[in-house]
């Protein structure tokens, strides 16, 4: 697409705005918003109708410097430049009470969407897409501390407004990488989101404390979402997927695999297993998605990656169990530390004990799931069987599937 000749807004300016009505984003809504910041890469605009105890102009100016000076530069050296489709030289961030609305019951349930960017923004608008605001833009949640079916306080929505930005940014140019250079699809959800999650650690890693709202970046990047959804996941590994379908609505424990995963393949498969840059840029410089573009950037077959991905989840750092020159654990984490000193709960990745006989389980394989078993033998017991089958014990699994057993010898 051909930018338009125009200029970046300026403070004061109004403007419209398309909006998801819908967490599916089929539905949409036009609201009025008034830029607030515009620093040298991005305009902050907030809805002219957002409920009092909102964000303060010194706020939005201070998240406005840090994207200029640290959010924009950690997330286009680990993944590629965005488009400028508009030709106004700015990333567009629209803080708005449509994104809360997206999660009515917010206080009852817990869970609250943050923000979200939707790719058709980058497309023309048409009868078939009517919501796009052909601009670069991702949208933010405002504080709304008077409503009692979702409670968003000033101090909550302020803190996490760094992780959403440079979450949200990563998927923008994602979307310009495989869609707009290069004529690809979107990037499949799971690997998306595992890198955008992957995106709020380096922000942990990257920024110094003084720039963190709350004095710790660790607790504004990690301790409010990529560490409690890991902990999630990793309670209950057999029932969320690692590679989420498309519809996903996105539970919290499909991101803690998704961010646990591309973690994992930092640690093996980049040249800087601490930040990874390297590895990033070519998962998303390419119109490869999904698991072809995981194993055409390792060179491992997708088959063993999970396996050997889902024995490190439970290996690393396990008493007794060494193996530095492996896969089978992560260099950058010691998660049997971090969830108790970040959450004060044990390590929550139990295997299921049995001597091998007479042992059975019966569950749902999703896709990148996994059940584990930890076979405890004495010396000189006899052989152990395993046996993965289809619906029945007789019945084989679909060769569809591509089901793997990956084992390990602890001692």
């Amino acid at each position: 697409m051909t930018p338009s000749v125009t200029v970046p807004p300026v403070v004061g300016d109004v403007r419209p705005f398309q909006v998801c009505s819908s967490t599916a984003c089929d539905n949409f809504v036009e609201t009025t918003a008034t830029a607030r910041v515009v620093a040298d890469r991005v305009a902050i605009f907030v809805d002219n109708a957002v409920p009092v105890g909102g964000y303060t102009d010194p706020d939005l100016a201070a998240v406005g410097t840090l994207f200029d000076d640290f959010l924009y530069p950690t997330d286009t050296t680990a993944f590629g430049r965005e488009s400028d489709i508009d030709g106004n030289g700015v990333v567009i961030v629209l803080l708005t009470q449509r994104v809360n609305a997206l999660s009515p019951n917010c206080t009852s349930t817990g869970s609250v969407i943050l923000g979200y960017f939707f790719g058709a923004d980058l497309l023309p608008r048409s009868a078939n897409n009517p919501g796009s605001n052909e601009a670069e833009i991702f949208y933010g949640l405002v504080p709304d501390p008077s409503n009692p079916d979702c409670d968003i306080t000033e101090a909550f929505a302020r803190t996490r407004l760094p992780a959403t930005f440079i979450h949200e940014f990563q998927h923008m140019i994602s979307f310009n990488q495989h869609r707009l250079l290069r004529g690809g699809s979107s990037e499949d959800t799971w690997l998306n989101e595992g890198l955008s999650h992957f995106a709020e650690e380096l922000g942990a890693r990257r920024l110094p404390a003084s720039e963190c709202p709350s004095g710790s970046c660790f607790r504004d990047f990690l301790e409010e979402g990529d560490i409690p959804n890991a902990y999630a996941y990793l309670q209950s590994t057999e029932d969320f997927f690692l590679i989420e379908p498309g519809n996903s609505t996105g539970e919290l424990e499909e991101r803690g695999a998704n961010w646990l995963f591309v973690r994992w393949l930092a640690d093996h498969f980049a040249s800087d297993s601490v930040l990874g840059t390297d590895l990033t840029r070519r998962l998303v410089a390419t119109s490869l998605v999904g698991a072809s573009n995981v194993v055409a950037q390792t060179g491992v077959a997708f088959s063993v990656l999970v396996p050997e991905w889902q024995l490190a989840n439970y290996l690393d750092d396990l008493p007794g169990f060494n193996q530095p020159g492996s896969r089978l654990r992560y260099k950058t984490w010691n998660f049997r530390q971090v969830f108790p000193d970040s959450l004060g709960q044990p390590f929550p990745l139990v295997p299921e004990n049995t001597e091998g006989n007479g042992y059975s389980h019966t569950g749902v394989l999703r896709a990148g799931s996994g059940w584990h078993v930890l076979v405890t033998q004495a010396g000189g017991a006899p052989l152990v069987d395993f046996l993965l089958s289809g619906a029945s014990t007789v019945a084989p699994v679909s060769p569809t599937v591509d089901a793997r057993i990956g084992l390990v010898r602890i001692r």
